[in-house]
């Protein structure tokens, strides 16, 4: 096998594995459920950060919370994500369905204080990329608020799809 071979091989198999996974997202995307969620932006303290930004996302929560043994602030949870009415929405699980039960796939939320108030945001921030020349969206005139459409998958974080200042 000549090199040229070599390297057309190789160039069609990163080809192929690029197809595979923008075929993935593009499927996900048309059929997992997806809500606009608002977001509030954090700084990465990396020396490297690329063209992103990372976004912890504010979090409704599902039907009544618990008044005894409700976390306060800056304490987080346990909590499975769905999809209701275009909203996201995290029903908080006891202590016995948390992070040690088989089939575990749900979020840690953290209460946070956001400017309208405290609120559920998820723990883990979620990256979204931006194009090179983009400006950053995470700095936002006073009253304005920047907001994410997300795909919610069965497993694993939700994913941001595009953004909206209101």
């Amino acid at each position: 096998m000549t090199p040229l071979t070599r390297g057309l091989v190789i160039a069609a198999a990163h080809v192929a594995l690029v197809a595979v996974v923008g075929g993935v997202l593009l499927y996900e995307r048309n059929t997992l459920p997806s809500a606009w969620v608002l977001t509030t932006g954090v700084d990465p303290v990396l020396p490297i950060r690329g063209r992103y930004v990372e976004l912890r996302l504010v979090v409704e929560p599902r039907g009544e919370l618990p008044a005894e043994g409700l976390p306060e602030h800056g304490q987080i949870v346990e909590a499975s994500l769905s999809v209701e009415e275009g909203r996201l929405l995290a029903t908080v699980l006891p202590p016995s369905e948390a992070v040690y039960s088989p089939g575990w796939r749900g979020q840690t939320v953290q209460r946070v204080e956001t400017p309208g108030g405290t609120r559920w945001a998820l723990l883990d921030p979620v990256a979204f990329f931006l194009p090179e020349h983009a400006p950053d969206p995470t700095r936002l005139e006073p009253g304005q608020e920047l907001w994410a459409e997300v795909t919610v998958p069965r497993a694993g974080p939700p994913r941001p799809i595009r953004l909206e200042v209101r």
